[in-house]
């Protein structure tokens, strides 16, 4: 897939370690986990399984 566009977004110090953390435990980096994260909600929403709507 190639990146065209940059999304830039203020996150908390704290949350964005955490994030991180969680990647590397994934063996991803922040970008790629982000993005698959995105990518997951896309597809559940295009399959019409999602049900709870997140805070």
């Amino acid at each position: 897939m190639a990146k065209e566009k940059i999304i830039n977004i203020r996150v908390e110090a704290d949350l964005k370690k955490q994030a991180r953390k969680l990647a590397e435990n994934d063996g991803r980096s922040l970008s790629n986990w982000i993005l698959r994260l995105i990518q997951d909600e896309i597809n559940r929403a295009r399959d019409g399984s999602t049900k709870q709507k997140r805070r």
